[in-house]
């Protein structure tokens, strides 16, 4: 999945429900500094959606052909993507935010890893079999 496809393919998201990912970062789970967040107070966006952090912060700073794989990491980013796509039912994201959030909301390495091995391989398959 390159940044061509991620972009086609979400760049009419903006206003799509989310709000298992608004639960998630509101209950904590959200990135503190730095990446997408620095870039965003850079900007003079104060409050960075996850649809800003994906059209703006990522893909309108990477070449069409840049990969989106699973280097990047952002727990929050990954579970917007999978249910604003529809790629993860939102039963199963439910489920994966019960846990996040009953678990330690700080540990993201941990959950950034247990998010992407839920998601990401479903985004693509959604997004690739959308976007040629």
């Amino acid at each position: 999945m390159i940044n061509r496809q991620v972009r086609q393919f979400y760049i009419d998201k903006e206003n799509v429900d989310h709000s298992i990912t608004d639960r998630l970062i509101s209950g904590g789970y959200v990135q503190p500094a730095g990446g997408y967040i620095l870039n965003a107070k850079r900007s003079g966006v104060k409050e960075p959606s996850q649809y800003w952090h994906l059209i703006y912060s990522w893909s309108a700073q990477s070449e069409d052909e840049a990969p989106f794989n699973k280097s990047i990491q952002c727990g929050e980013l990954i579970f917007w993507m999978a249910e604003s796509s529809g790629a993860v039912s939102k039963e199963k994201l439910n489920e994966l935010c019960d846990q996040i959030l009953a678990g330690d909301v700080k540990d993201r390495r941990h959950w950034n890893r247990v998010i992407q091995s839920v998601c990401y391989d479903s985004i693509v398959e959604t997004v690739t079999k959308a976007v040629a």
